[in-house]
């Protein structure tokens, strides 16, 4: 896990203030390569690699930027190479010769091998950058789920491109473009966060998950997307649902077994729900003798407490348990700093104890295995279930029309709204159950609306694109694809690298993937409640209580705190606003909301995502507007 950054211009030598912003980057990376920082230029000055390590394999060895045997190709990346083993061998076979034992290096000497196929041979998470010399070339990555980030924007009037791993590197470039991108400005007030290849700049774009750019000797850039989440029925299925469970057990195992290489210590969080507890029993399954270390994040509310189911499976498998007992008086601790940690407008609550885990746990591990991306690909959500037994009924001609004309005729409270209210959702409310767009489009002054509804359209049409799956399949796939990378990776690798961790998540493997979203829509729901096939899959030794229990999540206490400790900081940033986007945005919008939840109503979402983008203007060092 490392920082990177660079810059390559094919036209052009790099400037001395450009020279210059090398060290600025490494400055602003430094919290994701504590280890060591190295930088060096290329092609007679046109190119700039940079890179910070956070050691984790090789680790006496492994400094990047590293290059194939005459130097001709170079790399920087940001993550793990999971199966480099294996493809070390086989290059090695190949007649590579290789300078160090770490996983990056299998990158070069692939490339030269197949090239930007290389990506096909890769099970990992990943941003990388690879500058081929003889071709002029640099390629940039990103993994298949987004696990890493990767941003970029054009320099020299678009004969440059720049590249880092947070924003807030592209930042310290002279003269970079702040202008304010609207339509994703949007977007962040309707969903709480902003899908890529948008950010709150709008010259500068992040990788999708999946995607690659090859940036060439004539300045063009070319994107490509090589690989995307999909639920199918194709290929082969197993014959029963037993035979399901037994093929997910073996592939899961093998998923956490490459994903425990290291050369420093690794521990497993545990929270005593379905996806921990399976990585945990896994582990100790590989390791039968080893130490494991794990922890779990205990809190004051006994409602959202899950502390004591973690300790029965931590005393089961024999671990030395850690549980990281905070208080909302802790989280406020830590408020302003990660907030202006994650760069970018993010209104993700459960950053908090996201980030006060992983700093608990820094102090014995370098590397934690965790449960992301379990009720992405299994159905973990409630609505999944509940949803999955109506959709057929939709697929009527009118049904829309007909439940909105009975729901309107109908009194509230009958039994049978909630059903109704499905039957006549569009495909925007069945992804977007949380989103706001009406609400954030009525927050932008008219001349800008527009642009704001060019932003939800972007949204409604990647809604759409999952539509030939039936509900819930397509909002699965859809949460895979979207919500996954761009909110819950967002929030595990900023506030994690923030505390010089590096997390691995076992359910994003894309043979693991694959093999679940291959199997029937029926064999994920039993008992009310979404990831049968996971519940299963867990050891006999689990207990019911466990193995059955609802999902259940953390969100700290923001409507209290903004009637208390946060108060001062909704004012500030609603004369922030009002000052710096009073000619775009409708400052009475957060008047009211402010107005409205200190009388009662709780307004906490919206005003935590004003408060948030407030915020990330004030980093970006004076938007344009």
């Amino acid at each position: 896990m490392c920082g990177i950054f660079g810059m390559f211009d094919p036209s052009q030598p790099l400037s001395t203030p450009e020279r210059a912003w090398a060290e600025q980057a490494q400055l602003r990376l430094r919290h994701r390569g504590p280890d060591g920082q190295q930088c060096l230029t290329l092609m007679n000055d046109r190119c700039l690699l940079g890179h910070l390590r956070l050691a984790i394999i090789d680790v006496k060895g492994g400094a990047q930027p590293i290059s194939n045997e005459d130097g001709a190709i170079w790399v920087v990346c940001n993550g793990e190479i999971y199966n480099y083993l294996e493809l070390r061998d086989d290059l090695l076979a190949r007649g590579h010769h290789f300078s160090t034992r770490s996983d990056t290096e299998v990158l070069v000497h692939l490339y030269e091998e197949k090239g930007a196929a290389l990506l096909e041979d890769l099970e990992g998470m990943f941003s990388f950058a690879i500058v081929d010399t003889r071709k002029e070339q640099l390629f940039l990555a990103r993994d298949r789920f987004g696990e890493k980030p990767l941003y970029f924007t054009t320099v020299h009037g678009g004969t440059g491109l720049v590249f880092a791993s947070e924003m807030k590197a592209l930042l310290s470039l002279p003269d970079v473009d702040r202008s304010l991108d609207v339509a994703a400005t949007a977007q962040f007030l309707a969903l709480g966060y902003i899908p890529a290849p948008r950010t709150h700049l709008a010259r500068i774009s992040k990788l999708r998950a999946g995607e690659a750019i090859v940036f060439g000797p004539d300045s063009q850039k070319t994107t490509s997307s090589y690989w995307r989440p999909e639920f199918t029925s194709n290929g082969h299925r197993p014959s029963s649902r037993e035979e399901a469970v037994e093929s997910l057990r073996h592939h899961f195992r093998e998923s956490v077994r490459i994903r425990l290489r290291s050369d420093v210590p690794v521990g497993a969080f545990l929270s005593g729900g379905i996806d921990s507890t399976l990585v945990a029993s896994t582990v100790r399954d590989l390791l039968p003798s080893a130490p494991i270390t794990t922890f779990c994040a205990s809190f004051d509310d006994e409602q959202l407490n899950e502390a004591p189911y973690a300790k029965q499976v931590a005393e089961h498998i024999g671990s030395d348990h850690h549980e990281v007992h905070f208080s909302s008086t802790d989280l406020l601790e830590v408020f302003d700093d990660l907030i202006d940690h994650y760069d970018e407008p993010f209104a993700d609550p459960s950053m908090f104890p996201t980030f006060a885990v992983c700093r608990a746990a820094r102090e014995h591990c370098k590397v934690m295995l965790s449960g992301d991306g379990g009720d992405e690909c299994f159905g973990g959500y409630r609505s999944f279930f509940t949803h999955s037994r109506w959709n057929s009924l939709r697929r009527f001609p009118g049904i829309h029309q007909t439940s909105d004309f009975v729901l309107r005729g109908w009194r509230t409270g009958w039994r049978g709204t909630g059903f109704l209210n499905f039957l006549k959702k569009n495909d925007w409310d069945l992804l977007y159950p949380q989103a706001e767009p009406t609400s954030a489009l009525s927050s932008f002054q008219p001349d800008h609306r527009d642009r704001a509804q060019t932003g939800l359209q972007e949204l409604q049409t990647a809604a759409l694109d999952h539509a030939h799956l039936r509900y819930p399949l397509s909002a699965m796939e859809y949460t895979a694809s979207g919500y996954l990378p761009e909110q819950i990776l967002v929030k595990v690798d900023r506030a994690s690298m923030f505390s010089g961790v590096e997390c691995r998540a076992p359910f994003l493997d894309r043979k693991f993937f694959g093999f679940a979203a291959s199997l029937p829509l029926a064999w994920h729901f039993a008992r009310g409640q979404g990831k049968a096939l996971l519940r299963d899959c867990l050891p006999d030794w689990v207990s019911p209580e466990i193995r059955w229990r609802a999902k259940q999540g953390f969100t700290p206490p923001l409507a209290t705190w903004f009637c208390t400790s946060l108060r001062s900081q909704i004012d500030a940033a609603i004369a922030d606003i009002s000052t710096k986007l009073q000619n775009v945005v409708v400052p009475d919008r957060i008047v009211t909301l402010n107005r409205e939840h200190q009388a009662g109503t709780d307004r906490s979402p919206e005003l935590f995502r004003w408060l948030v983008l407030s915020r990330s203007l004030a980093r970006s060092g004076g938007v344009q507007l």
